[in-house]
């Protein structure tokens, strides 16, 4: 038998095989787990070319898998235009805006990332700066006279809402921007006394349509700016403990393209599947018919052991029409989204759901605001065609009754719950969609429902998700979004064994036991006995993915 590559003792393995075994150490060859057990036993097996790191008491879990994480759309945070992430002054975010005057031609476009104190703290109201109000033209016009300037509204579900951007003269100019403009749906044009624009934005959108409307001569993100935030977000969340990440929104070809180049060139420092998203906004069913024939013929070993895959078709959900409109209108580009925002209805759903039935696809489909609407569409499409063993998947469901649940039972589908999200409902007007049955992951479990927590990418944490599982809580409302009833070690489970079902991987990852991929984590507390609140605290100090140490706490 070959020596061990790494091996981590003197610690806290939590193994979460099906007996809950606690050990003391792990041995890690060839990418893969080859003992567990006691720090002496393991000890045996340590040669002059393993790597040993003392866990000195430090935890061991298995790698976090995220099950709807927008590891690209957080990427962007930092590269959305020049970063003012971090300044909670208007004085400083003009400071920024004339020192890139200073070096930019006249009549180029000075572009500016999303407002606020940090990157998880987003500006949405007047006593998020200094001076006790939101900037405005004016305030630009100051220090770049010569410049069309534009500060980018956020992600809305970043953000408490609204999410502001800022415009400076010669940019309204150039847009076209007047007394008389129209707002698009759900966005506030600010004006003056005088009715004026004063060149402040307020967006209530999940993707800003300012970009697509508007401000669409903005420059848009490029494809190395999608490579770049690729790289940056996906090693964001492997500094998170995050081994494996599903991307149930679906990718579009740009962002594919991006991850496709970063796992061409071994940079990838996670796992990282995900179907297809599909302009269903701007093709009718002749294209879109097409289009599943090429992805189906493309082929797909769903059991295959790659670090970058697809697999499946996303198929949106319930929009508004007239900001569908808008998005589609700037097809191919996708600006922050990483998919294509597209509302499906009932009949063209189950017509397009046959057909990548019969054509092998898995289908994954919205089902925040009226999980009816995409339960009833997976019935009639099985009543034709059986999709109890080809694991088609929910997205973000938050609420149902005991009979959707039993519904959901006979299917056989998958589903993902993203608790951060909920966590913002009272601020993002969802409420009353929640209501007291918020979270109903004891329900889930209880009926035999695979269920898996993801992000959302409102914070690149899994251990933030468990606490926002846990907790149940409205940070804005400060109050309870309902009961989870689940136990530390089940919510552990679902964000580190759950969400491999989604990647057909659940015989290969998830637990630490002899023969799995040594995919691993090593927190500096335990997330089953730390206090609740610390448990979003806990520091993730290394990350392991197949046997190599993609990210290490100096």
């Amino acid at each position: 038998m070959s020596e061990p590559d790494l091996v981590l003792d003197n610690g806290v393995v939590i193994t979460l095989d099906h007996g809950s075994t606690i050990a003391e150490a792990v041995s890690i060859r060839h990418g893969r787990i080859a003992a567990v057990g006691p720090s002496a036993a393991i000890a045996r097996d340590l040669a002059p070319g393993t790597r040993r790191i003392d866990l000195a008491g430090r935890v061991v879990v298995p790698g976090f898998f995220d099950a709807h994480p927008h590891v690209d759309r957080t990427g962007l945070r930092a590269g959305g235009g020049i970063c003012i992430a971090g300044l909670g002054s208007i004085a400083e975010i003009a400071d920024v805006v004339r020192r890139a005057a200073r070096s930019a031609a006249p009549g180029t476009w000075i572009v500016l990332g999303p407002m606020g104190k940090s990157a998880q703290e987003y500006a949405s109201g007047p006593e998020d700066f200094q001076e006790g109000r939101l900037p405005d033209r004016q305030d630009l016009d100051a220090v770049a006279p010569d410049n069309p300037v534009y500060v980018r509204a956020t992600w809305g579900g970043w953000a408490h809402r609204p999410c502001p951007s800022v415009a400076n003269s010669r940019a309204l100019a150039e847009a076209g921007v007047t007394r008389h403009t129209q707002a698009p749906p759900n966005v506030e044009i600010v004006r003056n006394r005088q009715g004026e624009p004063t060149g402040l934005f307020l967006e209530r959108n999940y993707a800003p349509l300012l970009e697509y409307s508007l401000f669409r001569m903005l420059p848009s993100f490029s494809h190395e700016d999608r490579v770049e935030a690729a790289r940056r977000g996906s090693h964001v969340y492997a500094a998170a403990g995050t081994t494996s990440a599903f991307e149930g929104h679906g990718l579009t070809p740009a962002v594919i393209s991006a991850y496709r180049e970063l796992n061409a060139q071994a940079e990838l420092p996670m796992r990282f599947h995900g179907p297809f998203s599909v302009p269903s906004a701007v093709c009718d069913d002749w294209k879109l018919a097409e289009l599943f024939h090429h992805y189906a013929a493309a082929g797909t070993d769903v059991r295959a052991d790659s670090r970058f895959r697809l697999e499946g078709i996303f198929l949106g959900g319930r929009g508004a029409r007239g900001m569908l409109e808008l998005v589609a209108a700037g097809y191919p580009y996708e600006q922050w989204t990483g998919h294509f925002f597209q509302s499906v209805g009932p009949a063209r759903f189950v017509r397009l759901g046959l057909l990548g039935a019969r054509l092998g696809l898995r289908m994954h489909r919205i089902a925040t605001q009226d999980l009816e609407y995409a339960l009833g569409g997976y019935e009639a499409i099985d009543r034709e065609m059986p999709i109890g063993d080809r694991r088609w998947v929910m997205v973000h469901v938050s609420a149902a009754t005991p009979s959707q649940l039993r519904r959901l039972k006979q299917l056989g589908v998958m589903v993902t719950v993203t608790p951060g999200v909920l966590a913002m409902a009272g601020a993002q007007a969802d409420s009353e969609m929640v209501g007291d049955r918020g979270l109903l992951l004891r329900e889930l479990l209880d009926a035999g429902i695979p269920v898996a927590l993801g992000t959302s990418g409102v914070w690149p944490s899994m251990l933030w998700a468990m606490w926002a599982a846990l907790r149940g809580w409205d940070e804005r409302a400060r109050s309870h979004l309902g009961q989870s009833w689940i136990s530390r070690e089940e919510a552990l489970c679902l964000a580190v064994r759950s969400g491999h079902r989604l990647t057909w991987s659940e015989d290969r990852r998830g637990s630490i036991e002899v023969g799995k991929d040594a995919d691993l984590a090593v927190l500096d507390g335990n997330p089953l006995t730390c206090r609740e609140e610390q448990l979003r605290e806990l520091s993730v100090d290394l990350t392991v993915v197949g046997g190599r140490i993609v990210h290490e706490a100096r």
